[in-house]
């Protein structure tokens, strides 16, 4: 079976999901980085009527309104929402993940019940945890530094 069948085949309930701060529409954006900081993500879901996802407030999200000069208690964050904003149900297949992820960009993806209500978010980190644990074998992980491993002499 390829790689890419894999992606198809395992849903999105095999990906880590990470607990997201979740903020209203008329939060401020100093109360939704007040909330990252705790979460110690990058991001907060945006929910609507029903607890449904409907939006982003991400770090890029900030610094736009940092460069802007705008005032973080004066801005909401639905005045402010990412563009990159993607919401996968649970049972979806990995590779819809993948695709945001490595063809158009996205950090963060929403991850919903089948009620359409916010489960948590995967996404960058989501699957590189997921293809180091499923594909242990193909995955190599490299040392920090410039120096190559086999340059790195151990011992004697």
């Amino acid at each position: 079976m390829g790689f890419r069948n894999e992606l198809e085949q395992d849903t999105i309930d095999s990906l880590p999901l990470r607990d997201a701060a979740v903020v209203r529409p008329d939060t401020t954006a100093s109360e939704a980085v007040r909330l990252m900081r705790e979460t110690s993500l990058g991001c907060a879901i945006i929910i609507g009527p029903g607890d449904a996802p409907i939006g982003l407030f991400t770090e890029q999200s900030l610094v736009d309104l940092l460069a802007r000069d705008q005032s973080l208690d004066a801005c909401v964050v639905g005045d402010c929402v990412d563009p990159g904003f993607l919401v996968v149900k649970s049972g979806d297949p990995v590779s819809r993940v993948w695709d945001a992820v490595e063809r158009d960009g996205l950090r963060f993806v929403c991850v919903t019940d089948n009620d359409g209500r916010s489960k948590g978010v995967t996404g960058q980190r989501g699957i590189a945890e997921y293809l180091a644990e499923r594909f242990p074998q193909q995955v190599l992980v490299q040392r920090l530094g410039n120096t190559p491993w086999m340059q790195q002499r151990e011992g004697a």
